[in-house]
């Protein structure tokens, strides 16, 4: 404990310990306060279904851990009812897995799963629920396991945890087919490990995750943005509250508000849910379905969202604003569609029409390139010819980014509304 002013804190070296469970305690408490958690209620995919088939829960033991010795974890196994052995099932890791697997708790992983799975709207998965490691008192290797921004966590689920669990079932070896999920900071883990390792996890939801002064996950807004160009081959979800903790060691708002910065700046396949809970799951369990039909939205033989490939979500006449260092510009954007394809024009306030280019509108990602127009000249001290943009789609509102191309070091803000009526006046 340090004193400071008359007030005592919390020494984040000396204390570490103390800290996560200080953390841990206020997820717990928050979760029995309703009042946090208003509005969050499991919808009827978290619900157990008529007719849909349940799968089993298995509890097993992992005694003295090669990778953290002296170490045993407990984690249990969710298996769908259409698991054949013959196929190679999907792979789903919950860190924390306590939290994720329990039928009345706020995710109830596995009655999303079968509802799901039952429609085709995620792969035949099997899920795996890990808690963190114990030697002395229960659960009191969490801090050592998920904070360090290592590839060793995810060396014990690739070399022992996996390995185990394909001992009795058929598992995936594909990235594509293997996603990583977890809360605070095995939410941080969860990111670490599909950092670390891309070829063997290409999927990660991260919820409420500690991206703050816990040895270095703070780090990672940065270590995103050097990868602008090339991003790792990963899909991320991020999910936070507005009344997430704030404690010395960070602002855990702030920090997962930087990841989506990062994310955008490099350009990665990520989504990012931000409302207004706390430090608990109540948010992030009541969006479970549908973040599960995100991330695994494209793979082999499930069905496809309609709304994220239809082209009718974005037709329209949009009021697009670019705001460059504190000055907007304002343009409108019209798309129509003719035999599939997308076809726009681009009208700004200064320059009249612009020469655009392409245009696209995959997975909620709309994008467009049009030819630089004099009045943007002076934006970047780079020589480029054209302009691209990159904005998400949500509803009637368009958020994003422009710049020059991918190796420009700076992206402005870009942000839009789907127009009220016609265009009144055109330059």
């Amino acid at each position: 404990m340090k004193n400071l002013g008359g007030k005592t804190a919390f020494c984040p070296l000396a204390e570490d310990l103390t800290v996560h469970m200080k953390i841990i305690l206020i997820a717990l408490m928050s979760v029995a306060f309703s009042a946090t958690n208003a509005g969050y209620e499991p919808g009827e995919d978290s619900m157990p279904n008529q007719g849909v088939p349940k799968g089993k829960v298995e509890k097993h033991l992992l005694n003295n851990s090669r990778i953290y010795p002296g170490t045993t974890h407990e984690y249990q196994v969710y298996v769908p009812a259409q698991y054949r052995q013959d196929e190679p099932a999907a792979v789903m890791v919950f860190q924390d897995g306590d939290a994720y697997v329990h039928p009345e708790e706020q995710v109830r992983a596995p009655t999303v799963f079968d509802n799901l799975i039952h429609r085709n709207e995620m792969p035949v998965i099997i899920g795996i629920f890990v808690n963190p490691g114990t030697k002395e008192k229960s659960h009191d290797q969490r801090d050592v396991e998920y904070l360090p921004l290592d590839d060793t966590y995810a060396r014990f689920l690739l070399e022992e945890i996996l390995p185990a669990v394909g001992n009795n079932y058929n598992l995936t070896g594909d990235a594509a087919g293997r996603a990583i999920c977890g809360m605070s900071d095995g939410g941080l883990a969860a990111f670490t490990v599909a950092w670390e390792r891309p070829g063997s996890f290409s999927k990660v939801i991260s919820h409420i995750g500690s991206y703050t002064r816990l040895r270095g996950g703070s780090e990672y807004p940065y270590r995103i943005r050097l990868t602008r160009g090339d991003p790792k081959p990963i899909r991320v979800f991020l999910q936070d509250g507005s009344n997430d903790l704030n404690l010395l060691q960070g602002n855990w708002t702030l920090g997962n508000l930087a990841m989506e910065s990062a994310l955008m700046y490099a350009r990665y396949d990520y989504r990012f849910e931000m409302g207004t809970g706390g430090h608990d799951l109540a948010h992030a369990g009541a969006i479970f379905p549908d973040t599960v039909r995100w991330i695994w939205r494209d793979y082999p033989g499930v069905r496809r969202a309609v709304e994220t490939s239809r082209h009718f979500i974005i037709v329209g006449e949009w009021h697009v604003v670019t705001n460059i260092l504190g000055t907007e510009y304002n343009a409108v954007l019209t798309i129509g569609e003719r035999n599939g394809e997308l076809h726009a024009t681009l009208v700004d306030e200064t320059d009249g029409e612009i020469d655009l280019r392409s245009i696209t509108f995959e997975d909620r990602i709309l994008r467009y390139v049009y030819a630089r127009p004099p009045s943007q000249l002076s934006w970047q001290k780079d020589s480029t010819e054209e302009i691209e943009t990159w904005l998400k789609v949500h509803d009637d509102s368009l958020t994003g980014a422009l710049s020059g191309d991918i190796d420009s070091e700076i992206d402005f803000s870009v942000t839009g509304r789907r127009a009220a009526g016609p265009i009144r006046s055109q330059k």
